[in-house]
């Protein structure tokens, strides 16, 4: 007969072996919340070391505060300043990745930096706009927003900056400086379905672009100390901006130009003298009429120089809206009718010329807009330029390049601009054969 206490005894027993493998639990559980948090510490800390250190330390203002503390970061990284004894076009190339099981170039996020020597040529799209950071006049940049990975907006930047005395390693002495920064934004175009540019490009905040701005100028800085090439130190924080030129696009008036009576606007004209390139344009903007047939309802000027004349002739060219040499249709008023259909765009009259200039050989086009009243032509649709119209334009198009070119405070004076030549006229209504 068991003894009376032995139900208590057993009872205490198993309180005991609970209360045990409860207080292991919880000393098992506080043993993984704590190694856990340890390697997150370990983890962070091994991504802010990394950004410290790559890319000769210029992303750690914009990336050390912002690291991931769950995945270890990768870094990609060659160039003539980080290895003399690696060849590589670039003299700086970096990309700091994370969520990379393979490396870098298969990551979700990333920051890369590029600084480059320009022998030829380079586009002007990607480095002429707003920069965000007061540039001297031999500096131009812009910022924006791409998506190069497919992953997500990135805020980019893009400068252009003058070395005086030239870039070693490069095989022949060559001035021109390119840097180009992307860095990861808290947009995330791939869960939002972005498709193309203009869909996430105003969804980049103004501050991710200007951290961009500062990246590439800080960059171009350091280059320009290692390579001791003599460019001007750029301004890293916004400030004072250069002063403005407010005659800079002054020449360019409607009168004289056959142009629709009524009120011009001229939004958006530069204000500031860059030796690199130039822009002017104006617009019909009267709501209280409607242009008439053949009166010119917009006009404008554009220059590029140096290594951005061949990259804004190549990108013109690649659109077939260059002189064709072959074909004097293209090059000069036809001595022959020509029929313009409606498409609903604006075709323009531009005229080519080109010129040496303080930033070296220069490529200048202007350009005029008429207004098409299809309702005025024979067929609906249709309308027919006789000889005398398209003589009528050449010269209205060939006043704007001779006011261009002659007014005191214009970008080709200021650049000090001679030996112009015409290179030929496209009509962008004409088909090439």
């Amino acid at each position: 007969m068991p003894e009376k206490g032995a139900p208590r005894i057993r009872r205490r027993t198993w309180l005991v072996a609970a209360l045990a493998v409860t207080l292991l639990a919880a000393s098992s559980v506080t043993w993984f919340a704590v190694s856990r948090a340890e390697e997150r510490e370990d983890v962070l800390d091994a991504n802010r070391a990394l950004v410290a250190r790559g890319c000769a330390g210029l992303l750690r203002e914009e990336l050390y505060s912002s690291v991931p503390d769950d995945e270890r970061g990768v870094l990609d990284a060659y160039g003539t300043l980080l290895q003399p004894g690696q060849e590589s076009r670039a003299l700086l190339d970096c990309t700091v990745a994370w969520g990379a099981d393979g490396g870098a170039s298969e990551a979700d996020v990333r920051a890369k930096v590029r600084a480059e020597a320009v022998p030829d040529r380079t586009s002007p799209g990607g480095v002429t706009g707003d920069f965000g950071l007061p540039l001297p006049s031999t500096a131009t940049g812009s910022t924006g927003a791409a998506d190069p990975w497919h992953t997500g907006p990135v805020a980019t930047s893009s400068l252009l900056v003058d070395c005086p005395k030239g870039l070693d390693g490069r095989g022949r002495s060559v001035r021109d400086l390119l840097v180009s920064v992307n860095l990861p934004t808290g947009s995330d175009g791939a869960d939002e379905g972005y498709d193309d540019y203009d869909d996430y490009d105003d969804d980049v905040p103004k501050a991710e672009r200007l951290a961009a701005a500062r990246t590439a100028a800080k960059v171009a800085n350091w280059v320009s100390r290692k390579q001791g090439c003599g460019s001007e130190p750029l301004r890293t924080e916004p400030g004072a901006a250069p002063a403005k030129a407010p005659e800079l696009c002054a020449w360019l008036s409607p009168k004289g130009l056959g142009s629709t009576p009524g009120k011009w606007s001229f939004d958006g004209n530069d204000s500031v003298y860059n030796r690199r390139a130039g822009a002017c344009g104006g617009q019909w903007d009267d709501t209280a009429g409607s242009p008439g047939h053949l009166t010119v309802k917009a006009a404008g000027a554009e220059s590029w120089s140096g290594v951005l004349a061949n990259g804004a002739y190549e990108d013109y060219a690649d659109d077939l809206m260059v002189p064709d040499p072959k074909d004097s249709g293209l090059n000069a008023p036809a001595d022959k009718p020509v029929t313009v259909e409606q498409s609903g765009d604006d075709p323009q009259l531009a005229l080519w010329a080109r010129s040496e200039c303080a930033a070296g050989p220069t490529y200048h086009r202007v350009t005029v807009t008429p207004e098409f009243d299809f309702d005025y032509g024979l067929e609906d649709g249709k309308v027919v330029l006789q000889p005398k119209d398209q003589r009528r334009l050449s010269q209205r198009v060939h006043t704007v390049l001779d006011r261009y070119l002659a007014a005191p405070d214009g970008w080709p004076r200021r650049s000090h601009c001679r030996k112009t030549t015409i290179v030929g006229e496209v009509a962008e209504w004409r088909e090439r054969d």
